[in-house]
């Protein structure tokens, strides 16, 4: 995404493949637990026995499946609609939930845990939804780029930055238990990123202190 001439469109498909690529697991998982219950069926109408806890744990891991499968489509679906509009008035603390979401097989192949911090404050940006998550996903690779394996990030909206101004959303990293991690170096992902802020009207600076990054939205956009 970052070297692509057309990053929206890049951004698009990053995200299209990773969603239609869970949702294949998805189906193999549930063909699998079918294949387990067709199995057991056929086991009962030889020997008249049937292992019902097994068979509850097959149509469980089949439930789960399912939901996992519709809120993969409900995320995409809604990352779609990001294009019915230039320009939104949009909740940032959703924005958050989308990327942290649509992040976590990333995060998963680094080895990292993605959360969205708890509390958040509720307040709205007027921006175009498909560049915020732009901004977004493109804080979010730094993190995963710069943090060691087993880190933990957490994705919080903030109501003012620390010296006043408009929301801020704040990416901050743990390295895991007996790491540790330097500040980070500019990178090409940085520059990107920062690029990609200002293109919003935003800031991407990096925390003073311990691993982090901010974006900051102008003061009066928040509402």
């Amino acid at each position: 995404m970052r070297s692509s001439q057309y990053p929206e469109a890049a951004f698009l498909a990053t995200m299209t493949a990773s969603s239609t690529h869970e949702v294949r697991n998805v189906l193999a998982i549930i063909k699998e637990s079918a294949g387990l219950i067709e199995d057991m069926v056929q086991v009962f109408s030889k020997r008249g026995t049937l292992d019902q806890e097994k068979l509850c744990r097959a149509v469980d891991r089949i439930d789960v499946q399912v939901k996992r499968a519709a809120d993969l489509l409900t995320h995409l679906n809604r990352l779609s609609h990001t294009l019915d509009q230039d320009v939104a008035e949009v909740e940032l603390s959703k924005e958050v939930e989308q990327v942290v979401y649509l992040s976590q097989r990333f995060a998963r192949k680094k080895g990292h845990r993605v959360v969205a911090g708890e509390g958040g404050a509720q307040v709205s940006a007027r921006v175009s939804g498909l560049r915020l998550q732009m901004v977004l996903f493109s804080a979010m690779e730094c993190c995963l780029d710069e943090l060691p394996e087993g880190a933990a990030i957490s994705v919080e909206v903030q109501e003012k930055g620390a010296a006043g101004g408009g929301p801020v959303v704040e990416f901050r990293g743990a390295p895991g238990e007996g790491r540790q991690v330097g500040r980070p170096s500019d990178s090409e992902a940085w520059g990107f990123l920062v690029g990609q802020a200002a293109a919003i009207g935003a800031a991407a600076v990096r925390c003073e202190e311990g691993f982090g990054i901010r974006i900051l939205f102008p003061q009066g956009t928040g509402g």
